[in-house]
C-alpha cells in the first residue's frame, strides 16, 4: 500500500477515536463544603498588570490539538516510510551484486576449465611437435613470384617453413580464420551433440547458409558447413554454443592460438568479418592450417567439393566448396578461402602428392589470381628435392 494511502488510513482513525467538540462540564459544588466567596480587593489593593514576557498563548482547544497530533503522525509515518525504501534499495543493490558476483564466480570457473583443457592441449601440442623431423634442406629455383601481398609455405608434416612473403605482417585475414574457429570446436568435443541455433545469427552478414533461430543441427554438420560454404551465420551458431557469446568464444580463438605458436593474431569474431582489433599475419594462418591438417575431421571436411546440408524442414541445400583448386590441381586435399574488402582474396590450400604435403597461405590477393598464386606456391613446394637435415 502506498505511504500516501497508509497515512490518510491512520488519520482516519484517529479522527474517529477522538472526540471533536465536547464541551467543558461546570465545576459543581462538592456537598458539604464550606462555600468559598469570591475575594474582593480592598480599597487599599491596586491590582499589578502582568508583564509582557508573561503573556500565554491562549489555550488551544481540542480540533487544534488533533490536528496537530495527527500532523506529528503523519510526519513520523513519512519518515518511516522513507526508511523502508531506502533498506529497500539497499537490499535490491546487495541481490543484485550477489547476482553478478555468481555470474564472475560461473564465468571464472568456465574460464579456469577452459584454460586447463588448453593446458592439455598445448602439452599435447609441444609432446608431438617435439617428435617432428628435423628441418631439411633443398636444391631448386626460389619460390615463384605471386600476385599476392603476402605468403608463407610449410610442410604439412613436419611443420617446415618453405617460404614466407612478409608473412609476420598484421593484417585482416577473412574467413582463413575459420580453421582456428573450427579448431576450438573441434577441441571441445563432441561432434555429433545437437547445438541450437541462436538469434544471434539474424544479425549476421552474408554469406550465409540460411539456418533459421531455435533449429538444431549437430555439431559435425554445421562444422562441414562451415568450412565447405564459409557460412557465417554457421560460425556465430558454433561459437555461441560453445562459448555462450561471441566475445567469449573470440578469447578462447586467442587463448588457443596463443598455444599453438599464433604470436601476432588477435581475433574479435569466429567469422572473419571486419573488425576494429582483429589480425593476423600469413606464419600464423599457416601455423593453424597445419593444425588442422592433423585432425582427421576437419582434413574430410575441408576435402569435399560439394556438401548436402539437410534442414529440420527436409529440405537439402547442395553447398558447393569455395576453394575452387580442388577440382583444378592434382592432390589438392583442402583447405580454406576468405575475401573481405578490406583483406582481399585469401586461399589457404593444402595438397598431398607421393607422400609429400604441403600446405600454402596467399594473403591480399585478387580473383583468380589467389588461386592462381595457390597452385603455384603448392606446385613448387612439392617440386623440392631434399638433400638431408638443414645445417649438415
Amino acid at each position: 500500500m502506498p505511504a500516501e494511502k497508509l497515512i490518510l488510513l491512520l488519520c482516519g482513525l484517529l479522527a474517529a477515536a477522538v472526540p471533536i467538540g465536547v464541551p467543558a462540564q461546570e465545576a459543581k459544588p462538592v456537598e458539604g463544603a464550606p462555600a468559598v466567596e469570591p475575594s474582593v480587593p480592598g480599597p487599599t489593593s491596586t491590582p499589578t498588570a502582568p508583564a509582557a514576557s508573561e503573556k500565554k498563548s491562549p489555550p488551544r482547544n481540542d480540533e487544534e490539538l488533533r490536528v496537530e497530533m495527527l500532523e506529528k503522525l503523519a510526519d513520523q509515518l513519512s519518515h518511516r516510510m522513507r526508511s523502508l525504501k531506502e533498506r529497500e534499495a539497499a537490499l535490491t543493490a546487495r541481490e543484485e551484486a550477489l547476482v553478478e558476483r555468481e555470474k564472475a564466480t560461473r564465468k571464472r570457473e568456465e574460464m579456469i576449465s577452459s584454460l586447463e583443457e588448453l593446458m592439455r592441449l598445448r602439452e599435447e601440442v609441444v609432446k608431438r611437435r617435439e617428435k617432428l623431423p628435423p628441418p631439411q634442406s633443398w636444391n631448386g629455383p626460389p619460390a615463384p613470384a605471386i600476385y599476392g601481398r603476402y605468403a608463407a609455405v610449410l610442410d604439412g608434416k613436419t611443420m617446415q617453413f618453405y617460404h614466407k612473403k612478409e608473412a609476420e605482417e598484421r593484417v585482416p585475414v577473412a574467413s582463413t580464420q575459420k580453421l582456428v574457429t573450427a579448431l576450438v570446436v573441434c577441441q571441445a568435443g563432441n561432434l555429433d551433440a545437437l547445438a541450437e541455433v541462436p538469434d544471434a545469427v539474424l544479425q549476421v552478414e552474408p554469406t550465409v547458409v540460411g539456418v533459421k533461430p531455435g533449429e538444431r543441427y549437430t555439431r559435425r554438420q554445421l562444422l562441414t558447413a562451415l568450412l565447405v560454404k564459409s557460412g557465417n551465420d554457421i560460425a556465430a551458431t558454433l561459437a555461441i554454443d560453445n562459448a555462450g557469446s561471441i566475445d567469449a568464444f573470440a578469447e578462447k580463438m586467442n587463448t588457443f592460438a596463443r598455444y599453438i605458436g599464433m604470436t601476432d593474431s588477435h581475433f574479435v569474431n569466429p567469422h572473419g568479418l571486419p573488425a576494429e582489433g582483429q589480425y593476423s599475419t600469413a606464419r600464423d594462418i599457416a601455423i593453424a592450417a597445419f593444425e588442422a591438417y592433423q585432425i582427421p575431421d576437419i582434413r574430410e571436411m575441408v576435402s569435399k567439393k560439394t556438401f548436402d546440408f539437410v534442414f529440420n524442414d527436409g529440405h537439402v541445400y547442395t553447398l558447393t566448396n569455395t576453394n575452387r583448386v580442388l577440382g583444378d590441381m592434382e592432390g589438392c586435399n583442402g583447405m580454406k578461402t576468405g575475401f573481405t574488402y578490406a583483406a582481399g582474396n585469401c586461399l589457404v590450400c593444402s595438397a598431398s602428392v607421393n607422400g609429400e604435403d604441403r600446405i600454402s597461405v596467399v594473403l591480399k590477393s585478387a580473383r583468380p589470381e589467389v588461386q592462381e598464386d595457390s597452385k603455384a606456391l603448392l606446385g613448387w613446394a612439392l617440386g623440392l628435392q631434399f638433400t638431408g637435415p638443414l645445417g649438415k
